[in-house]
């Protein structure tokens, strides 16, 4: 994670705009622009076994037979990992595929705010605070973890992103904020 903080330099004893008219240095200067960059690896996930053959409750891990992994110029969300690595056991046999040995997909997101302070009073203390932030500025999809079910038709496919009840990694979104300090 990377994050910066940018006293834009316009207005009022700043680089541009050192004499605008009070008027105008009200409206363009004083800004500055925050930023917050995430960029993560993806997280470790389990491939597991759709077909239980210990005839037992509980859920069963596949066998591997090849890494699982795919390089990731060959990952899609339709094909992130490779299912023929992995099979089905034989009954009443465990599988021999090893905890959290696949990797999903990372996130790259970029957040944004943009604000000004208006001073309602020569203290400092009074003041209006206008806000606007943007999350995931460029709307890159926040891919989930793929289906990692060994012989299901869905195995390998990754069919969600984000996770909207967290507020987390999810599509573009912006918002506006008005704040009062007295």
């Amino acid at each position: 994670m990377l994050s910066g903080f940018w006293q834009l330099p316009f207005g009022r004893g700043r680089t541009f705009g050192k004499n605008l008219p009070r008027a105008v240095d009200l409206l363009a200067g004083g800004w500055q622009l925050n930023t917050i960059t995430s960029l993560y690896t993806g997280l470790p996930f389990s491939p597991s076994s759709a077909v239980n053959t210990l005839n037992g409750s509980g859920g069963q891990r596949p066998d591997r037979i090849g890494n699982g992994n795919l390089p990731s110029d060959q990952r899609s969300i339709l094909r992130w990992f490779d299912t023929t690595a992995f099979r089905t056991p034989g009954q009443y046999v465990f599988g021999n595929a090893g905890r959290d040995i696949l990797i999903g997909p990372g996130t790259r997101q970029v957040d944004l705010a943009l604000s000004k302070s208006f001073a309602l009073t020569e203290t400092p203390r009074r003041a209006l605070e206008f806000r606007a932030e943007l999350f995931n500025v460029s709307n890159t999809p926040q891919f989930n973890n793929p289906n990692a079910s060994i012989g299901s038709a869905n195995a390998g496919i990754i069919s969600s992103a984000g996770s909207p009840q967290t507020f987390q990694r999810t599509s573009r979104q912006a918002q506006m904020a008005m704040k009062l300090y007295f």
